[in-house]
């Protein structure tokens, strides 16, 4: 059984292994299914979401399966799935916990774009531009 609950500094260690275990390479190397190459969060970096945003884990017995950041201004910057628990309904659930009023969403991932899932879940996309410094972020907002 999954279960959620907000993260603090106390969870550093376990998210930052889980962060970059599926995204920067890790879980490439033992094939795990779903693990992807492709960003990297430093230390400093999760240290700052704990301290200044909400962050919240999902947990199967002691291991986290999920993660997601938001900021004080209700915007998701990350939300991530352990490959194998994917289209469970973890990723939803977080979402709604969460409930975010927009959301941040990298569209070149090795996993593809994630913008059809944010859709089917009630965001729309916002403008035909994409931002950030590699032009590869789409902004969703949650339709009224």
């Amino acid at each position: 059984m999954v279960t959620y609950r907000v993260a603090g500094l106390v969870d550093l260690d376990k998210i930052k292994e889980f962060v970059d275990f599926w995204l920067s390479g890790r879980g490439n190397r033992v094939n795990a299914p779903g693990a992807v190459d492709d960003c990297f969060v430093s230390v400093g970096q999760h240290k700052a979401y704990l301290r200044r945003y909400l962050v919240v884990v999902a947990l199967e017995d002691d291991r986290i399966v999920g993660w997601a950041v938001k900021t004080l201004k209700g915007v998701l910057l990350h939300l991530l799935v352990a490959g194998d628990q994917r289209g469970q309904g973890v990723g939803g659930e977080l979402l709604r916990i969460m409930g975010p009023v927009s959301v941040r969403s990298k569209i070149d991932q090795s996993t593809g774009d994630p913008t059809g899932w944010y859709m089917r879940k009630g965001y729309t996309v916002c403008g035909t531009e994409c931002v950030g410094k590699n032009r590869n972020i789409k902004v969703l907002r949650r339709a009224e």
